[in-house]
């Protein structure tokens, strides 16, 4: 929407150009933002809502880990156990149940001779040469000893290969040559389902011997445990690393072994898992959800992790929607900061009106963004402060006039009254003498007569309702009609009125209100021209404008009195004391009845010679480009309306005054009645000079006058002044 003020545009242009620079800037800052949050603090956010509403949970393979391990030999149904019992038994000792008791001091001293080596191999893996030997001797020792004391094979169980190889299988430098917990004889009894008390000699020295072996293989129970699955129990894994041993595998290989058939325990229980519904995968992993919404991991280690991750998605579902609602709440923000920015400008405004409506004398106080609005307040404080100032001094000029023509009124009503008394009273006086005194009796009563038309002059007028009835006229007809109203007057003082229309056509305008306002022109003219001078009216006509000229020489008119000689009201200081003394109206009238007519008037005065100049469309159209106006129907360009003259008047030798009413005026009596005088503003009361020259104009001007006053307005509604140097 188009704005018609500057202070408008500027405004929108502080405000907008604000508004739009914070939302860029906003979003900019936003988008950084939010780019941050999701790369540095989502991740560790959402992970720990995540870790805060779920836990990892893991599928239990043991079952499959186990069928692995028995497919490929591992852990077969014949048990590879049973071979080294087998070869105990051919080594002398009974398969018998509850026989362990007969050697028990044999197998104590067995074990004994393991855990020390076993500690020896602890405190110092380089002692393994040391250890072994010393383990060697032992079982020597203990082999005679047992061969006394149970009569059996002495030469079998001195072997000390049965227990620990030679040194240089456990060189130190080898991967073997490393220290294992030692694993307790009745903890491989128990995971091959043997109790200990009900064990044999035989599977008591074949649970030594994989004892032993898993001393010189290096193999270890924790270190295996940690290749299986979590639910492995520890029978299975004895189980395990007894059946390792017996096969003669190292503790690389067999955590190769383990790890490759833990993924693949993994993999068939994932797969497994999958062909579950959600009730049932949920279940299976201890969730009570029904409808879980899972996160999957697969490790390193060939382990999957799964956890229910609904409270997080339903949690991080409100990231887009919180994300959209800061950022629409930062751009209302930001505009309700525009809004109530726009709005104190308002504030702003209406406090600095309402200061200078309390106080017109008081600082204009605003923002440099209200600084167009400063300027026209100030402007308008001037003006306004000129008006109040023009409106006082015009009422005061009302006043005063009113109280001058009161007491004008009084002077020929009493001298009217004092003749009437006199030839009332009076019935012999000679017929000289009455006539005498009747005539100033009228004479007087003229004046009276004039004075009380200018007050219904001042109640009655209303310079905003002149209504204007168009005609087509005659320039030079109506200009000679106007100037022969005034031929008595100017007669009277040997004043010469010339009207110059040579060229000047015809133009559209109300005839009688025309008439009256350069009558009044004209009135003031002969009232204040030299005796004996020359009144020179022209007339000049283009395609547009007719403009017509009334100049006389008489006394210069001040720049003051130019400033306001188009007021009502106005007179100069001297004519209240004239008897050409008036209401101050006929000038005001004459501007109100041009601008009616879109036209403007100008007054000039330049080393005695004083110009009225009176433009006038001479179609009807506005002086500054106003379309013509409307033609009659019917009527041709040869009509033409003549102007009623006034009728003229015999001017009397001992009359003491030289004005005449406007061609309107309506008041006669009897053939030598005289127009009500009527004083046109700015009447001079300087007498008239002798033996002026003629005053001849020049196409409607008399030369450069630079004290100028022009009154231009297209428009019919009158203003204060109107008027410009």
């Amino acid at each position: 929407m188009a704005l018609k003020s500057e202070q408008a545009r500027v405004l929108r242009r502080r405000v907008l150009g604000g508004l739009i620079r914070n939302l860029l800037l906003f979003s900019g800052a936003f988008a950084l933002a939010c780019l941050a949050i999701e790369t540095f603090m989502v991740p560790s956010i959402a992970n720990w809502v995540a870790d805060s509403t779920s836990s990892w949970r893991t599928l239990n393979s043991s079952e499959q880990f186990l069928q692995i391990l028995t497919d490929q030999g591992l852990l077969d149904d014949a048990n590879l156990f049973d071979l080294w019992v087998n070869e105990a038994v051919e080594g002398g000792y009974t398969n018998d149940a509850g026989t362990i008791t007969e050697i028990q001091g044999e197998v104590n001293e067995m074990e004994d001779a393991l855990a020390e080596y076993a500690s020896m191999m602890a405190d110092s893996p380089e002692n393994a040469e040391a250890a072994a030997a010393h383990a060697k001797e032992r079982a020597e020792k203990l082999g005679a000893d047992v061969a006394v004391a149970s009569g059996t094979n002495a030469a079998a169980i001195g072997d000390a290969s049965t227990f620990i190889d030679d040194a240089t299988a456990l060189d130190a430098e080898t991967d073997n040559a490393r220290a294992v917990p030692l694993l307790p004889y009745q903890t491989i009894l128990t995971a091959e389902a043997i109790p200990t008390d009900d064990a044999s000699a035989a599977q008591a020295i074949a649970a030594l011997r994989v004892s032993a072996s898993l001393q010189e293989l290096g193999l270890s129970l924790p270190e295996a445990q940690t290749f299986m699955p979590p639910e492995t129990t520890v029978d299975a894994a004895t189980r395990i690393l007894v059946s390792a041993a017996v096969l003669g595998y190292d503790q690389p290989t067999l955590n190769d072994l383990l790890q490759s058939a833990f993924r693949q325990s993994q993999e068939q229980a994932y797969s497994a898992w999958l062909d579950l519904t959600s009730a049932e995968e949920a279940r299976t992993l201890g969730v009570s959800d029904e409808n879980p919404v899972w996160q999957i991991q697969y490790g390193e280690d060939g382990v999957y992790r799964m956890r229910d991750v609904a409270t997080y998605t339903f949690v991080k579902s409100f990231k887009l929607p919180l994300a959209l609602l800061v950022f629409v709440a930062g751009w209302l923000a930001i505009i309700l900061r525009a809004l109530n920015r726009s709005l104190r400008y308002f504030d702003e405004l209406s406090g600095a009106v309402g200061r200078l409506l309390a106080d017109k004398d008081a600082p204009i106080e605003l923002p440099a963004d209200l600084s167009i609005a400063r300027n026209e307040l100030a402007v308008i404080r001037s003006q306004s402060l000129a008006d109040e100032r023009a409106a006082h001094a015009a009422e005061q000029r009302k006043n005063e006039l009113v109280a001058y023509l009161a007491h004008d009124i009084r002077t020929p009503l009493t001298s009217v009254l004092g003749y009437l008394d006199l030839l009332r009273e009076t019935t012999d006086l000679p017929r000289e003498t009455l006539r005498k005194y009747a005539d100033i009796a009228y004479s007087k009563a003229e004046r009276l007569e004039s004075l009380i038309n200018e007050f219904f002059e001042i109640t009655r007028y209303n310079l905003s309702a002149i209504p204007i009835e168009r005609e087509t006229v005659g320039v030079r007809l109506f200009c000679q009609q106007v100037a022969e109203a005034f031929f008595p007057e100017a007669a009277a003082r040997n004043i010469r009125i010339t009207v110059d229309a040579a060229g000047a056509g015809q133009f559209f305008i109300d005839p009688d209100k025309l008439a009256r306002a350069l009558g009044n022109v004209l009135r003031n003219a002969v009232a204040y021209a030299d005796a004996n001078s020359v009144i020179a009216i022209a007339a000049r006509q283009d395609a547009r404008t007719t403009t017509i000229t009334v100049a006389n020489r008489g006394r210069e008119i001040s720049d003051a009195h130019l400033e306001t000689i188009f007021e009502k009201f106005y007179r100069e200081d001297g004519a209240r004391s004239s008897k050409k003394g008036g209401a101050g109206l006929g000038l005001a009238i004459a501007r109100e009845i041009v601008v009616a007519h879109h036209g403007d008037i100008e007054a000039a005065s330049e080393r005695g010679v004083t110009v009225f100049t009176l433009r006038i469309p001479t179609q009807g159209e506005e002086i500054e480009g106003a379309a013509a106006a409307p033609r009659i129907p019917g009527a041709t360009e040869g009509v033409q309306r003549l102007v009623a003259p006034v009728p003229p008047r015999t001017v009397r030798p001992t009359s003491t005054r030289a004005t005449s009413a406007p061609p309107s005026a309506t008041t006669r009596r009897g053939p030598s009645a005289r127009p009500i005088p009527q004083r046109p503003v700015g009447e001079r009361t300087q007498a008239p000079r002798q033996g002026t020259s003629p005053l001849n104009p020049r196409n409607a001007r008399h030369g450069q006058v630079p004290a100028r006053k022009t009154v231009r307005d297209n428009d019919a509604t009158p203003r204060r002044r109107g008027l410009s140097r």
